[in-house]
């Protein structure tokens, strides 16, 4: 069943539709000013509403110094748009869960976050746009309709994304999937939903972008209300949320209202007064409560972030992680007795430490699954899990009876930071002294280098094959190299470094090594690699002695480097491939490109090939052939391939191939050089006569009528002369430029005969048309040139035994008879 097929469907529709009272209260919500008469009218028609009203209103969010017992006075001390809030609040809670309970799905959560949004959002709008803040808070309150009742009615539409045990949540990539599944994301489905339910005066732009914190500034301050709220819902009422994006939110939040620590705090507190208020009036349990982040004040919070920041810069392994959690204990807590299983930062095996009272850190066991730790101190009630999303990263017992409760809560908030922190730990911090001890160890020279060769830093053993060039003072590698080993990099290694293009570099060096002792001789292998960290340019090198080779080997590996150092030096791409087409090598610039692909995927024969095209090719000796070679071009440029078959086991073809482009361009050139004119881009005087004595046969084979206009620029010498060539020129060019404008492209022809001198052969024309077509021209190049430039010209059409000389001769004695006429004048030559 599809969403369409959901929405279609008056049955499901029905499983969450609001009640009479609901769209009854919502349209006087809606208006400008609602009036209390109606309100009270429809409060008492549900007793049980104005019971719970009324207790709300009693409660200690408002701090009423006498109980009040009728809503005529619960108006006039709190307003009846609060009034009203509440008593869409309380019918929305009835309705949703009544419904929701029935599906066997608890909503509690997902109306705890619902309250604490529209709570939230009241408030902040309070602040940034106070006239629209009742609005705000009954379009936070039903932002995530459509998600409640796709639980109730249809679950199976919900994307796999949304937890179906909360289904208020955001999680990651829920976006992209809701606009995959539905063409919608679920704030614009609730806007549909309560319009399909008869609230069409509840218009809430704001609800399709209550997700979209990270756009937060181009957007109205209802909208950013909306957005902050329910971020802040999100992160106040978290089980799982990581504790460092809570502190992190909370700065955003001052920032965003302009208001300091202390501001804010009071307004958590608003917040969570209401919030425990309506939730012990409508009878909600509020469940887990250490696990809401709203508990804890923004100071606490930040005291136990500021203690979990020391193990992102531990060092020393996991030991330093007990050490240091070891030592906040009992400065902070005064707990000097505990034991710690903390996660192996490469397995799900655990390190169990144990410290008895004034006694040092012990580690018991390392490597041991949790279930067979062997703890001392049991039960449930004196053990702090240390989780990160979801996953345990440790556990910690000690004696609770002399903590009191609250240091207890700060203790269990600080381990909810630690978690958060050893993870970051075990993902960064403790896999670079990881890395940095496996280059210690290794029998490998390593260094990196910045983009210009300068050493920025390099192993010990790399120290020791250098010898006491490393305490030289020296930066450059290529120098440090001479002083230690007597021979340089060479200019490979000076051509790798300028060559942006070159990514890699390899060479065989055979040196006498000075590392202790005797000096001996040793062949070293050096290769070195381009990388890109952080926007910066840096070189890896790494060097291995290989001298337990034996000779013949070194001989290969050096004779291998020249024979790659050649082939990468060939303009020219060198491949080789199998029997079934598939590139096995390819030259270093074109590796990434082609290696592992299939040459019948990436190239096509040209037309002008009329051989086979398939894998028999590779049986020939050589063959020769022009194709178009894919690389990123969608078309392909044109190479040349010449196959030889190589000789061996494997059944290997070599290929090289020439790039055509270049070539291909020089004959295109040449052509329009052969048919065209270059200044004007019109067709030049040997065309013309082609054209002409073409369009006359094919005027007698058909019977359609040819016409020539000639003509000469009157002026154009005195504008040579006076202005000079270069002026001359781009008036040539400009009555080109009317030319092509003014004729029909594949049925005209403007050609330049030379000099200032151009003809027309137009086809397919009558008299009277020809002489409109040549005065509009005319008069085109008169307004052009302001009168300095204009031009004479002689008209005629084919006649019956007319060759391409007579008719050219007949329109250029028109031409004369024009000029004589004092110019700007056609003359029929007839």
């Amino acid at each position: 069943m599809s969403l369409d097929d959901v929405l279609e469907s008056p049955r499901l529709m029905m499983k969450l539709s609001f009640p009479p009272v609901m769209l009854q209260l919502m349209e006087e919500a809606c208006k400008p000013e609602p009036d209390f008469a109606v309100l009270g009218k429809i409060i008492s028609m549900d007793p049980a509403l104005s019971t719970t009203i009324l207790n709300l209103v009693n409660s200690p969010f408002y701090g009423l110094s006498q109980e009040i017992t009728d809503f005529k006075r619960a108006a006039v001390v709190l307003g009846t748009r609060e009034l009203l809030n509440l008593a869409v609040t309380v019918t929305y809670q009835k309705h949703i869960c009544t419904n929701l309970q029935n599906d066997d799905y608890k909503v509690y959560h997902d109306w705890m976050l619902t309250v604490w949004g529209a709570i939230s959002a009241q408030l902040i709008a309070s602040r940034i746009c106070p006239e629209q803040a009742d609005k705000v808070y009954l379009c936070c309150l039903l932002k995530d309709i459509s998600l409640l009742f796709l639980r109730c009615a249809a679950p199976g539409e919900l994307p796999d994304e949304i937890s179906k045990d909360s289904v208020t949540r955001s999680c990651p990539g829920q976006p992209e999937a809701e606009n995959d599944i539905w063409g919608m994301n679920h704030g614009a489905l609730s806007q549909l939903l309560l319009t399909r339910w008869k609230m069409n005066n509840l218009d809430c732009p704001a609800l399709q972008h209550h997700h979209a914190l990270d756009e937060i500034d181009s957007f109205d301050s209802p909208t950013q209300a909306m957005i902050l709220a329910t971020r802040w819902a999100e992160m106040e009422l978290g089980n799982s949320t990581t504790p460092f994006n809570v502190l992190q939110f909370e700065v955003q939040l001052q920032r965003s209202l302009d208001m300091d620590e202390e501001a804010i705090e009071g307004f958590r507190e608003v917040c969570r007064t209401k919030f425990q208020s309506m939730l012990k009036i409508l009878g909600i349990s509020e469940s887990g409560g250490d696990a809401h982040f709203y508990n804890y004040s923004i100071k606490s919070l930040q005291s136990s972030y500021f203690l979990s920041l020391e193990l992102l810069t531990a060092e020393g392994g996991v030991d330093s992680i007990a050490r240091i959690i070891g030592r906040h204990l009992k400065l902070s807590w005064d707990i000097t007795g505990w034991e710690l299983a903390l996660k192996s930062p490469h397995t799900d095996k655990y390190r169990f430490y144990r410290v008895a009272d004034g006694e040092d850190l012990e580690v018991v066991v390392s490597n041991c699954p949790m279930d067979e730790i062997p703890w001392q101190r049991r039960g449930s009630g004196n053990a702090e899990d240390i989780f990160s999303r979801n996953v345990l990263f440790g556990r910690f017992r000690f004696d609770p009876k002399l903590l009191p409760a609250a240091d207890r809560k700060s203790l269990k908030l600080y381990f909810r930071f630690i978690g958060q922190a050893y993870e970051h730990y075990c993902a960064k911090q403790h896999l670079l002294e990881d890395r940095a001890e496996i280059l210690e160890t290794l029998p490998l020279g390593v260094a990196s280098l910045d983009s210009q060769g300068d050493l920025i830093d390099m192993n010990e053993e790399m120290v020791r094959l250098l010898g006491g060039a490393s305490i030289s003072g020296t930066k450059n590698f290529n120098e440090l190299f001479k002083l230690g080993l007597g021979s340089g990099m060479g200019a490979s290694w000076a051509a790798f470094l300028s060559d942006e293009s070159r990514k890699s570099f390899s060479k065989i060096v055979c040196v006498s090594l000075r590392t202790g002792g005797m000096p001996r001789d040793a062949c070293l292998y050096v290769s070195a690699y381009k990388q890109e960290r952080g926007g910066e340019k840096l070189v890896s090198v790494v060097m291995e002695d290989i001298r337990e080779m034996s000779e013949s080997q070194i001989q290969a590996l050096k004779q291998r480097d020249f024979l790659e150092g050649l082939v990468d030096s060939m303009r020219d791409v060198v491949l080789t491939v199998d029997k079934r087409g598939h590139i096995t090598y390819a030259s270093s610039r074109f590796s990434k490109i082609f290696l592992g692909r299939n040459i019948f995927e990436i190239a096509s024969p040209s037309e002008t090939y009329t051989g086979h095209w398939g894998l028999d090719m590779f049986g020939r000796e050589k063959t020769v052939v022009e194709v178009l070679l894919k690389r990123t071009e969608t078309s392909g440029r044109p190479f040349e391939f010449v196959i030889s078959k190589l000789a061996g086991p494997g059944e290997k073809s070599l290929i090289v191939a020439r790039d055509l482009t270049a070539i291909r361009r020089l004959e295109d050139r040449l052509k329009r050089q052969a048919v065209f004119d270059g200044l004007t881009d019109l067709f030049n005087h040997t065309q013309f006569n082609t054209l002409l004595a073409r369009e006359i046969n094919r005027s007698k084979r058909t019977g359609r009528p040819v016409g020539l206009l000639f003509f000469d620029l009157d002026g154009f010498k005195t504008v040579n002369d006076t202005e000079g060539h270069q002026v001359g020129d781009e008036v040539l060019r400009g009555v080109g430029d009317i030319l092509r404008n003014e004729l029909r492209s594949g049925m005209d022809f403007p050609c330049r005969y030379g000099g200032d001198e151009f003809g027309i052969i137009v086809t397919e024309v009558r008299a009277e048309t020809l002489e409109k077509i040549g005065n509009r021209i005319r008069l085109r190049v008169e307004k052009k040139f302001s009168g300095k430039v204009t031009i004479s010209g002689g008209l005629t059409v084919l006649k019956e035994g007319d060759t391409s000389d007579v008719m050219l001769n007949r329109a250029d004695k028109a031409t004369y008879e024009a000029k004589n006429l004092g110019g700007n004048v056609l003359v029929w030559a007839e």
